[in-house]
């Protein structure tokens, strides 16, 4: 062939240029289109050139049967549907395992190769057999440790409930890679504690300014409510890598939250050129949120289901989106995906409850808001909302306990009061005074030890309890407190504490009713001058 006579010559293929013979190198060449067709999300070619092929090698047969899965999963059995049916609805659930899925699973019996055996487990998942699919997940990672979609596709088969992640450990490879599960697993479930700390700062300390590791922590940080600590982290992260994409949704969740609608509108700018990320999408609807756009929001969470039906995260927001607009129904129905999806994650389980409190379906609210409780046994807003729920019911008793343990929660001093004023409130329906007052007495103490931090219009708020404090610490109230009405009507009076208490401590709540200036100061007049002839 004559040397090419232009720039452009040297681009054309030379056709006298001797074809590969031997069978490694044609298959390497094959392999290498198929693999581009693959990467090209050209499923079809791929499967197609590959099953021309008469050998094929572990890697090849993996790619191929991989081909075949997406192009199965892409394409729902109603493509003029936005959204695929959920699987405890879809026909071929009804009457049995879809037919493609059987086929793929019949062309891997008794794999050896550790991606085969992860794809044998993507497939039993898909097909509901959790525990086969476990057995193939733990086999291929003991084989290969790092293909991270393994370990993925690992923790989606565990039951977290039944502690199943604690009985697997001894089955697991001595790997770094182990520990890192560990740390995606605990934050799958949102049950961050101190401990999850520890495991990402002594990650971090072998792998020093990773991005992943500090979105991890920022995420964690999120979960636990840290917000302003996450923001920082999250933006840390974003520097060291700054066009990252994963933990951007979590990101501008906080944002949000944190009402910073400037930076939020800046990282919108950032990745205004990224069209095909789930992420991206939702910190768009995030956005678009925050400006009151929500039928755009809508439109967004969408786009990032079309981008990746797995993203749990969008099924939860674009749920909180339907709520926005009225639209319960729809909204529910995104909330049974996200739990589908990940049924550790309290917040579906919370919009599913919220949804019913909304529709003053109160017993299907407990049962929802009672599975976020189990999830999240320390989050006081759990806690709070069983015990509005068990109050619309009349369960008064049960609205109290769920209350006080509300109050155990980490709570700010006016969460605190908050909680403590709606003890007192059922206590008193109840015609509990004993108890009633009792949490007076405590509501005053919480309200004295942050005086300085409230509000003055606050104390005028409860001058009634402090009265009532007063009037314990004189002994007034000795003899006059009933445990229910019934006891009231019967004349049956509780055993209380002794008649007389701290006269100097009354003194002090009845001042400050009177520099309260209410409706409550003549009361505080005249206890204080019975006060002055007791002393």
């Amino acid at each position: 062939m004559d040397p090419p006579t232009s720039p452009e010559a040297s681009l054309h293929v030379k056709i006298n240029e001797p074809i590969p013979t031997s069978f490694e190198e044609h298959f390497d060449a094959t392999y290498m289109l198929a693999k581009t067709f693959f990467d090209r999300d050209n499923y079809h070619a791929c499967v197609s050139l590959l099953e021309s092929q008469p050998h094929l090698t572990d890697k090849a047969r993996f790619l191929m049967l991989y081909a075949r899965l997406l192009i199965f999963d892409t394409h729902p059995s109603h493509p003029n549907a936005l959204l695929p049916p959920l699987a405890y609805a879809d026909k071929h659930d009804r009457e049995g395992a879809h037919p493609t899925l059987v086929s793929l699973l019949q062309e891997l019996v008794s794999p050896t190769d550790p991606f085969l055996l992860f794809l044998k487990g993507v497939i039993f998942r898909m097909l509901h057999k959790r525990i086969d699919a476990m057995d193939c997940l733990i086999s291929s990672v003991r084989a290969f440790p790092y293909n991270w979609s393994a370990w993925k596709e690992l923790s989606r088969t565990l039951n977290l409930k039944n502690a199943e992640r604690e009985q697997i450990l001894d089955l697991l490879p001595a790997s770094f890679m182990s520990v890192f599960f560990l740390e995606y697993t605990q934050r799958q479930s949102t049950q961050i504690d101190d401990g999850h700390f520890e495991r990402i700062d002594a990650l971090l300390s072998h792998f020093p300014g990773s991005a992943y590791l500090l979105t991890c922590r920022a995420q964690s940080l999120y979960l636990h409510q840290d917000l302003e600590e996450a923001a920082d982290t999250f933006q840390h992260a974003l520097e060291l890598q700054p066009y990252r994409l994963d933990g951007i949704s979590e990101y501008s969740n906080t944002l949000y939250v944190l009402d910073r609608e400037d930076t939020l509108a800046q990282l919108v700018q950032q990745f205004a050129h990224v069209s095909n990320s789930a992420e991206v999408w939702c910190m768009r609807g995030n956005f678009y949120n925050q400006r009151s756009e929500h039928f755009r929001a809508v439109e967004s969470f969408k786009q990032a289901l079309r981008m990746d039906r797995g993203c749990v995260a969008a099924w939860i927001l674009l749920g909180h989106e339907y709520l926005e607009v009225k639209n319960s129904h729809a909204a529910a129905e995104m909330y049974r995906r996200a739990i589908e999806m990940n049924p550790h994650d309290y917040r579906p389980w919370h919009g599913l409850g919220h949804v019913y409190e909304l529709n003053e379906a109160w017993s299907a609210a407990i049962d929802y808001y009672q599975q976020c409780a189990m999830i999240r046994p320390y989050d006081a807003r759990m806690w709070a909302s069983l015990g509005v729920c068990y109050d619309r019911l009349g369960q008064r008793a049960q609205a109290i306990e769920c209350f006080k343990r509300h109050l155990a929660c980490p709570l700010t001093h006016l969460e605190s009061i908050e909680a403590i004023a709606r003890i007192i409130e059922l206590y008193e329906q109840d015609g509990d005074s004993v108890h009633a007052t009792m949490y007076h007495c405590l509501l005053v103490q919480v309200v004295d030890r942050n005086m300085a931090q409230m509000d003055p219009a606050l104390l005028a708020r409860f001058v009634f309890s402090y009265i009532i404090a007063a009037r314990w610490e004189m002994g007034e109230l000795h003899g006059r407190l009933y445990y229910s009405r019934q006891d009231k009507q019967r004349g049956r009076v509780a055993d209380t504490a002794a008649p007389a208490g701290d006269l100097q401590r009354a003194h002090d709540y009845l001042q400050k009713v009177l520099l309260a200036g209410t409706d409550m100061t003549p009361v505080a007049e005249e206890l204080l001058a019975r006060l002055q002839r007791q002393i």
